[in-house]
């Protein structure tokens, strides 16, 4: 009980250092330092955990994963390739509520500083002529951006994912996830933009040119998944041919020097604090072993449930960050006796209850970007979401009960 308390106290850290102006990643490093100190597992193990990160692959290659996706997606975004993304399809697709759902979604797939101010303008430029209120649009732009955490496995998230419990396919876990995405798609879309029409028609300029044009300068973000799968490369690896194909696309100007600063050092120092306090909650034994009880206890799958989406929201909300909510949860996970296909369905569980934490965190720094972009206040925002919220979590029960019962 007494491991449990410290680290429900030393969560509790992460809002009150942020108000402080302190960045998240050194919140997450004071929150593990706090917890070796008060839990009794002191320094020594805290440097042969931290040491064990560095050494093992899986976190290795999440690391150096991240770091390429900062490069990457620093690079997109300073040679305006993805503007000419944005701007080819706005060539080719007429609908303009396609275009709202379309293009804060291929900004989110990169993790681009900012990138929540790319997409925000055009979402609220085209919100404005289909005279969708601002809260709407600021909605929008937040749930669009979003629905690649589910579908890419390079994000960030699903890099831990697989670096928490390497035996799992994520290609499998993406699967399983596919209907929560699409009905994420689909309850956004009746809420905040049927009905709105569809604007003044635009001329649509659909060519053999046009398309090919938007296959090649889309090509760095699909590329390296399509590296991975033929050549079984480390993710890192895949994406550096990503780096290239950027290379070739720019002007070529100082390429080599922006890309050294495209290194988003503060990210990496987050996903190392995150592996760390995922390796430090697995040698928690006693708080472990009393919350395995409790799920041991409960019998049947939504009580199991109910269970994780509790922890997974709490340390979700509190630090504004899923993987933060998955260092706690999935090494409970890996406890279980599960079949395969049971423990890939509770891992995509456990993605999308710790997303929903996050996603509605006032720590969320996506829904900061947009608030300010929109113009909104928190409470405008979250008086829109009351329904989504409602449905949302509902079709994660759903989508994850109707998958145990079909697979597992």
């Amino acid at each position: 009980m007494t491991q449990l308390i410290v680290t429900l106290a030393s969560f509790g850290l992460i809002p009150l250092l942020i108000k402080k102006n302190f960045k998240l990643s050194h919140s997450i490093l004071a929150v593990i330092l706090s917890i070796s100190i008060f839990s009794g597992l002191g320094f020594y193990r805290l440097g042969e955990t931290a040491l064990g990160v560095v050494l093992d692959q899986y976190s290795r290659d999440t690391i150096l994963t991240v770091a390429m996706i900062g490069i990457l997606g620093n690079l997109l975004k300073k040679y305006g390739i993805l503007q000419r993304i944005v701007d080819s399809l706005l060539g080719l697709i007429t609908s303009k509520k396609l275009i709202m759902m379309i293009i804060p979604s291929m900004i989110g797939i990169m993790a681009v500083p900012g990138g929540a101010v790319l997409s925000a303008p055009f979402i609220n430029n085209i919100g404005e002529e289909l005279d969708i209120i601002p809260a709407r649009r600021a909605a929008i732009n937040l749930i669009y951006r979003h629905i690649a955490m589910f579908m890419f496995p390079f994000v960030s998230v699903l890099m831990f994912v697989k670096a928490a419990i390497p035996v799992l396919n994520i290609y499998k876990v993406i699967a399983f996830g596919l209907p929560f995405v699409a009905g994420t798609v689909i309850i956004g879309y009746m809420l905040f933009m049927r009905g709105k029409g569809n604007g003044e028609k635009r001329e649509r300029d659909v060519t053999f040119k046009k398309i090919l044009e938007l296959v090649v300068i889309t090509s760095p973000i699909y590329m390296s998944v399509v590296i991975n799968v033929i050549t079984g490369l480390p993710f890192f690896l895949s994406m550096a041919g990503s780096v290239v194909i950027v290379y070739f696309l720019s002007d070529k100007k100082d390429f080599l020097y922006r890309a050294i600063n495209s290194i988003n050092y503060n990210t990496i120092i987050l996903v190392i604090a995150i592996l760390i306090l995922k390796d430090i909650i697995l040698q928690m034994e006693d708080m472990l072993e009393l919350i395995n009880n409790l799920l041991m206890r409960s019998q049947g799958d939504i009580r199991i449930m109910l269970i994780f989406t509790l922890v997974s929201f709490f340390f979700g909300y509190i630090t504004g960050y899923p993987t933060s909510a998955l260092a706690v949860t999935l090494p409970l996970l890996s406890m279980m006796e599960l079949g395969n296909n049971a423990l890939h369905i509770y891992t995509f569980f456990l993605l999308a209850v710790s997303f929903v934490g996050y996603f509605y965190s006032p720590l969320h720094l996506c829904q900061a970007l947009t608030l300010t972009e929109m113009k909104v206040t928190t409470g405008e925002l979250y008086k829109e979401y009351g329904p989504y919220f409602a449905l949302q979590i509902l079709l994660v029960f759903a989508t994850t009960l109707t998958l145990m019962a079909i697979f597992a």
